[in-house]
């Protein structure tokens, strides 16, 4: 082979071999684009789903009439007692900044509902009060064995009102509910403080004493949470009105609710820059020109179980 033939070999080698390399990485961020975009969606409808549910379920006190007052011996922390009030099925913090206070308005969770200064800044707070959608006990049957450490509404017991403890005895006459009240929020991190990753997260009342259980996190990528509530203002159980910060009687008349995400990739995409607004609920979010996608999921729902609907 002359000298010629060999360089143009080797040209035409480096040309292929840059042909396939720009193929490879051009393979590669398609698949990074298209891996980011179903793990967006994938988290956005199952913090959906998950929020959904929540709501329509708060109020829900087993067989006891929703708002009912139910009277608990138990003492603990104060986010912990706040959970025990019955009373009202949902509360709501519009906006909050890092520490969990409105912007709007001043309302505020017990400190001790939150992590300190963990919350993602201009992101809404949820509180659902209500008991699990299956009696443990019914009837005399025994469905599932109580848990020694969980939270159980008893009702129906003859001679006894309802209350809320600590475990249950399946052999006393009655029903036996699981009380299950949760703080959501959306926290700035996901698992170590700093990794940049928002991510729902719920707070529980604990299993071993009256203090609050450590912080679960339950999607990653759900930057701003967004809430509405359709207030019945006439008595005919229709929304006349969705209110971004309603007050706490209006929670009480509550028979709908708006549910807005701002969904984000877990991972910035390579080329990407996410130059869009968003409007969640009224609220305007400025674009922030990096490389995450990012989405906007959002569902109507009924609040079957608030009081306004047991009139």
């Amino acid at each position: 082979m002359s000298l010629v033939e060999l360089l143009v070999a080797l040209a035409i080698g480096v040309v292929l071999a840059f042909a396939a390399t720009h193929f490879l990485l051009r393979s590669k961020l398609s698949f990074l684009q298209s891996d980011e975009l179903a793990r967006l969606r994938e988290n956005g409808f199952y913090a959906l789903r998950l929020l959904s549910h929540e709501l329509t379920m708060a109020g829900h006190l087993g067989s006891e009439i929703p708002g009912a007052s139910i009277a608990s011996s138990l003492r603990g922390s104060a986010c912990f007692e706040f959970l025990l009030d019955t009373t009202s099925a949902v509360a709501h913090v519009n906006d909050g900044d890092v520490a969990g206070v409105s912007a709007s308005g001043g309302s505020s969770l017990p400190e001790d509902c939150l992590p300190s200064r963990q919350h993602q800044a201009g992101s809404d707070i949820l509180v659902v009060r209500r008991t699990s959608g299956e009696a443990l006990v019914a009837a005399g049957e025994v469905r599932a064995a109580p848990d020694a450490d969980a939270l159980y509404l008893r009702s129906r017991a003859a001679q006894r009102p309802a209350a809320i403890a600590r475990g249950g005895d399946p052999g006393v006459p009655g029903e036996l509910w699981e009380y299950t009240p949760a703080v959501f929020f959306v926290r700035s991190h996901s698992r170590i403080r700093g990794d940049g990753i928002p991510t729902l997260c719920r707070k529980r009342p604990g299993r071993t004493d009256e203090r609050m259980a450590p912080v679960e996190c339950l999607v990653e990528g759900i930057e701003n949470l967004q809430l509405e509530f359709g207030i019945d203002d006439d008595g005919d159980l229709q929304p006349d009105r969705f209110a971004t910060r309603p007050a706490v009687a209006e929670l009480r008349r509550a028979v709908a609710a708006r549910i807005h995400l701002l969904v984000r990739s877990v991972q910035p995409v390579p080329g990407h820059s996410d130059d869009n607004d968003y409007q969640l609920a009224g609220k305007h979010i400025p674009a922030s020109h990096d490389a995450y996608y990012r989405r906007l999921v959002q569902a109507t729902l009924l609040l079957r179980n608030n009081a306004v609907f047991q009139r």
